[in-house]
């Protein structure tokens, strides 16, 4: 839909009152245009992702926060352990959430793709391709959604609190013991080697992050490829808003 073939706002005074509902079938006309749908889908991409993000977020806070050895110090006062076992409570919680969105995610986003890109064979192509080459190489991954699988059907898995400092540093990580992980028999068989493989702990942080990293370069991309597939009909919706803008503003005086 071209600026030319954007309906026309005709303000016709009744009684000194502009014609109203025409502007509203103009933005009705506009919200059902193609270009409007596109931005819509791209909006949703960011939605899903934001679940994610902000989870991982709020868990990464925490994790500062502990680097500031005025606040962690208290915690580890070995003369008070339960000021320590709430923060490790707190920790599962905020582990729990990011697994869930995680989960989540995944989910609907292939809903997502089956919904509106399944007639798509190009892009349903390519965006398997990018789920194989982005997420399959990080075996992290593979792990991440198997714990939640672990954490919502067997238990909340053995997280530990791990110090390191000096007379010049501090830091407070927090890890994931494999023992109790490697007790539940429902890991796939190359997961179950690939913890075994990793001693005592697992670095459940650098995970989260690395995980969080790539569904956002992951999901930029999905927003990005919708936008240049929809490119036209974008730059075609994004013309008809300002001419509907300009004559809302005319209209009312803004």
């Amino acid at each position: 839909m071209s600026n030319e073939d954007a309906p026309s706002a005709r303000v016709s005074p009744v009684d000194g009152q502009p014609d109203r509902p025409r502007l509203l079938v103009w933005q009705d006309e506009l919200n059902a245009s193609p270009g409007y749908r596109a931005l819509a889908l791209m909006a949703y991409v960011r939605r899903i992702g934001y679940v994610l993000q902000a989870n991982v977020v709020q868990y990464n806070a925490l994790i500062a926060r502990m680097q500031d050895p005025s606040f962690a110090l208290p915690i580890f006062d070995v003369a008070n352990p339960q000021v320590h076992d709430d923060l490790l409570s707190e920790v599962e919680r905020l582990l729990h959430n990011v697994l869930m969105a995680l989960s989540t995610r995944i989910d609907q986003q292939r809903s997502f793709m089956k919904e509106y890109f399944s007639d798509d064979a190009a892009l349903a192509a390519e965006y398997a391709a990018r789920v194989r080459s982005d997420f399959d190489d990080y075996t992290p991954s593979a792990f991440l959604r198997g714990l939640r699988n672990y954490l919502t059907h067997h238990r909340l898995p053995v997280a530990q609190s791990q110090q390191n400092f000096s007379a010049s540093s501090f830091s407070v990580t927090f890890v994931l013991l494999c023992r109790p992980l490697l007790e539940w028999s429902r890991w796939n068989s190359d997961i179950e080697r690939w913890i075994a493989g990793q001693g005592d702990h697992l670095e459940i942080v650098s995970m989260i992050d690395g995980y969080a990293r790539i569904a956002g370069e992951f999901d930029m991309w999905l927003h990005d490829r919708i936008g240049l597939k929809y490119a036209g009909e974008i730059r075609q919706y994004e013309g008809a808003a300002n001419a509907f803008d300009r004559e809302w503003d005319r209209t009312f005086g803004q």
